[in-house]
């Protein structure tokens, strides 16, 4: 039974990667997929090729590098990147030992400005001091599958290529089981003799035949009368494999087939699916390494879902090892982040970062909320369900974001867009930039329906390494925010304000009734965790509330009444847009286009 495993990379000037970076994967106890994402052009890709080289899947010499893989196209920056595995010892063809565990170091070396040599040396520790000699050669006895789903058509290609080489995920699987197959092995004579006899009869004076013995008549002339021989027949018995195809029969029609090229993109991804299905199902003794490029590419979304759960969960449950990139928020399970690697494209120090990669870490504890009810502060996780229930649809959609601005409601997000969009218009005139500031600048606005989930969600964006601004309705008349300005629970629910002055503040419900004390003290202790929670100030208290502050009258939530106020609303001062927004959504730094 072979096992291999990428434990950590460490990457380092190679391509958008400048100073070092460690990306952690978790060990083989970890059930789940590995997810990296990130917005185009955050490095997932890169990442990816560091791995396929570090593993030695992609072969690796002087041509294999351009300047294009020097960061910033700087041969200065020489490329850098070391893989730990940890793999099984395995049999080789002539009796040595096969084993990739250890420490694998891409060794470049420059002449001036072109690449002299470029290789992966092994060593059995990270100091480089015992080198791995069992390591040369060695991938191949391992289970690798690299499918980059963008190119969906080759990757189920068994052709060669000119220079005699497999490039596809399939023909590579087809020709290993193939190569190892006892029976075929058996089988493999009488194979050959009956296609050459079949080959023959069916030639048997046949008009093809004599047009074959004129060819070979006057290439024999051509050859000054040499007496060659021309045989027309199949290739060799290892290579009729990869000349086969896959042909797919309609709706169970199995007299008119159709080769599974000819098919669209998702259909063909489908297929695929199926054909990574049979290879962990054919290899269950084995622990395989999948490595996938964006494989929702041409999916329905209920398809996407479906790949992730049945294909990637269910091979990573059998245990193997799965890592993908993706874009797709149904290709991830927000509930374990444990194989989550995300990553950011930092514009001022134009290189990859790694927001957030923590494999040991775990998720529910770290957003798990309090509060307080009545006297007592009691554990919210038990709720949790249901405040997935509202904010479930937004959780996936923030990992995805750079930015994430949170507001209280629907009306609030309705508002905030319409002023962003104004801002951003008066300073550039351009309607259709205003238009998509947010989507251009990869800035996620969300509604938390509520300072409970809004506690989670500001949580989860710390957890992540998430940038948030949270925007509330404070929802007393009164502002007495500075004094909420406490570091510890207990420096507040001693504090004197929390014992006698919450009863003197005035508030009252929708139906103009004076709230309780007990209530009182609930709400507030809810704002006081909200600015705490806010470490970096990213906060703003709409007092008492969002419609006061447009100068909407009616108590009703009516959308089209929140619209009209907010239209007739010339400027917005700093109670409604503070200073902290804007510098926050970068509004600041947009420069008229005029």
């Amino acid at each position: 039974m072979s096992s291999i495993r990428i434990r950590g990379i460490q990457i380092e000037s190679y391509r958008s990667f400048g100073e070092k970076k460690n990306i952690i994967f978790p060990q083989e106890d970890y059930k789940k997929p590995i997810a990296i994402v990130g917005y185009n052009n955050a490095g997932k890709t890169n990442v990816l090729n560091a791995i396929l080289y570090g593993i030695t899947e992609k072969y690796v010499t002087k041509n294999t590098f351009t300047r294009d893989d020097f960061h910033n196209r700087n041969f200065n920056n020489v490329p850098k990147i070391i893989t730990y595995l940890e793999t099984s010892e395995e049999m080789k063809a002539d009796g040595k030992t096969a084993d990739l565990t250890g420490y694998h170091f891409l060794d470049i070396t420059l002449d001036g400005t072109e690449i002299e040599s470029a290789k992966v040396n092994s060593y059995k520790d990270y100091k480089q001091q015992d080198k791995n000699w069992n390591a040369y050669g060695a991938s191949k006895y391992y289970k690798i599958f690299y499918i980059n789903f963008h190119e969906i058509k080759k990757e189920i290609s068994t052709k060669k290529t000119s220079w005699g080489n497999l490039t596809s995920f399939l023909a590579k699987h087809i020709k290993s089981i193939v190569d190892s197959d006892k029976e075929m092995f058996k089988k493999k004579n009488t194979f050959k003799d009956s296609v050459k006899e079949s080959t023959e009869n069916i030639l048997k004076d046949s008009q093809l035949n004599d047009f074959i013995k004129k060819i070979q008549i006057n290439y024999s002339k051509n050859l000054r009368g040499n007496n060659c021989n021309i045989e027309f027949g199949l290739p060799e018995y290892e290579d009729i494999f990869l000349e086969m195809m896959f042909k797919i029969g309609l709706n169970g029609d199995t007299s008119n087939l159709v080769p599974i090229e000819q098919f669209g993109d998702g259909y063909i991804s489908m297929f695929v699916m199926a054909v990574i299905q049979a290879i962990a199902e054919t290899n269950d003794e084995d622990k395989c390494l999948f490595l996938f490029e964006e494989p929702e590419s041409f999916l329905h979304e209920n398809h996407q879902e479906y790949f992730y759960k049945v294909v990637l969960c269910g091979l990573a449950e059998n245990g193997h090892q799965v890592i993908y990139t993706t874009h797709s928020d149904k290709m991830i399970d927000i509930f374990d982040t444990r194989g989550l690697v995300r990553l950011e494209f930092d514009e001022n120090k134009k290189q990859t970062e790694v927001k957030y990669n923590e494999a040991d870490d775990e998720f529910l504890s770290d957003v798990m909320v309090s509060v307080e009810e009545g006297n007592e502060v009691v554990d919210k996780l038990k709720d949790y369900n249901n405040y997935i229930k509202i904010i479930e649809p937004n959780l996936n959609k923030i990992i995805f974001s750079r930015k994430v601005l949170l507001v209280e409601g629907p009306n609030d997000m309705l508002v905030y867009k319409e002023i962003i969009r104004k801002k951003v218009l008066a300073i550039t005139k351009d309607s259709t930039f205003a238009d998509t500031y947010l989507n251009f600048n990869n800035i996620a606005i969300i509604p938390h329906h509520g300072k409970i989930t809004a506690l989670v969600l500001v949580k989860l964006c710390r957890h992540l390494g998430l940038e948030f601004y949270l925007i509330n309705d404070f929802d007393f008349t009164d502002d007495f925010i500075s004094k909420l300005d406490f570091e510890t629970e207990e420096d507040y629910r001693n504090s004197k304000f929390y014992k006698e002055e919450i009863s003197t503040i005035k508030a009252l419900n929708s139906k103009g009734e004076e709230l309780s004390d007990r209530t009182k003290k609930a709400m507030i202790t809810t704002n006081w965790r909200l600015i705490r929670e806010a470490k970096n100030k990213q906060i703003h208290f709409n007092l008492p509330k969002l419609e006061v502050l447009i100068d909407y009258k009616k108590n009703d939530k009516d959308s089209t009444g929140i619209w009209e106020a907010i239209n007739k609303l010339e400027n917005f001062d700093e109670n409604l847009v503070p200073n902290t927004l804007i510098e926050f959504l970068e509004i600041d730094k947009v420069r008229s286009v005029r």
